[in-house]
């Protein structure tokens, strides 16, 4: 019986569980350097399970998987699945080159194979406004994710080809995301939450940039850097809108965006100051420190509820 029911709770594992791994992963490699080794570590294990448990899910309930894959928001969020692999994938690189590698490189390929189809299913064969929403960064942006981990899998040309697509990418989605915000604003619902969604294209391709870019042009440079700046304002105002809802999976939204963003505000810190421009590099140093802060406790707030959720299902026999 205990086999069964744990089964039926795979089924239900939620979709944003997917990108909060990305989030919680990415920020444990901000905790790194500074000498807390162990988070990384433990983190990395933790999202290796869950990643095997929705493996599960996908093997045990393809039909809920194929269901959801369908609804383009879900869809886009389960691009996530891909990034994480990318993410675990320079993890192992650390312990074994050769399987480390291999398991970033099959993060990225699904990943571009997962962007034919949402183009192909959500733009070629009919565009739904209603359903465009920040989210779709996931998908577009995503595999950036690549870029941002995989200097180690010494891979220029790759690198290159992903950051210039980024960068076309971001140059047509995001302005007609903001647009669109304007226009039809989205103002209550579990979407709500994919506002902050905002912030991480931008600073993926910042990341990406500053990695692959061997003499990165100083105007896109701080152009995007502004951009990330002003990202991370609106999400900052809104924080108060967003915690104002009771919980819900929609609150993932919140983790990797604020997490990429640090990595974003360091990079360009190390970049400024290499530039010869000090004070204005430690100040953006100390934003980013300001970032680590606020995203750990939203960070924690997230998983901890997550967890919770969990709990409760095995309580009460509810569905997680």
């Amino acid at each position: 019986m205990p086999q069964k029911s744990l089964k039926a709770k795979l089924a239900n594992l939620p979709v944003p569980i997917l990108p909060t791994l990305v989030g919680t992963a990415t920020l444990s490699n901000m905790w790194a350097p500074l000498g807390f080794t162990w988070i990384r570590h433990l983190t990395m294990w933790a999202c290796a399970i869950v990643m095997l448990c929705y493996v599960g899910k996908m093997i045990c309930h393809f039909k809920t998987v194929k269901a959801e894959y369908s609804n383009t928001v879900p869809a886009s969020l389960y691009a996530g699945f891909t990034m994480i692999t990318m993410i675990l994938g320079s993890y192992v690189f650390d312990f074994s080159p050769v399987i480390g590698k291999a398991i970033w490189a099959l993060g990225l390929v699904l990943h571009a194979l997962h962007l034919i189809v949402f183009i192909y299913r959500n733009i070629i064969k009919g565009f739904n406004k209603d359903t465009f929403v920040p989210s779709w960064f996931v998908t577009f942006n995503g595999i950036m994710v690549s870029t941002v981990v995989g200097v180690p899998m010494n891979e220029p040309t790759i690198g290159k080809f992903i950051v210039y697509y980024g960068l076309v990418a971001l140059a047509i989605l995001l302005p007609l995301m903001v647009v669109r915000l304007i226009k039809y604003p989205i103002t209550t619902g579990p979407l709500f939450m994919t506002k902050a969604i905002i912030l991480a294209p931008t600073s993926l391709c910042l990341v990406s940039y500053l990695n692959f870019i061997t003499e990165p042009n100083v105007w896109i440079v701080y152009g995007l850097y502004t951009i990330v700046f002003v990202s991370l304002l609106y999400v900052v105002m809104n924080l108060p809108k967003f915690f104002s809802f009771t919980f819900h999976p929609g609150f993932a939204g919140l983790t990797f965006p604020m997490a990429i963003g640090i990595v974003a505000s360091n990079k360009m810190s190390a970049f400024l100051i290499n530039a010869g421009h000090e004070a204005f590099g430690n100040a953006v140093k100390q934003i980013a420190g300001l970032q680590l802060y606020v995203t750990t406790a939203i960070v924690a707030f997230v998983v901890f509820n997550f967890f919770m959720m969990l709990v409760k299902s095995f309580k009460t026999n509810e569905s997680a």
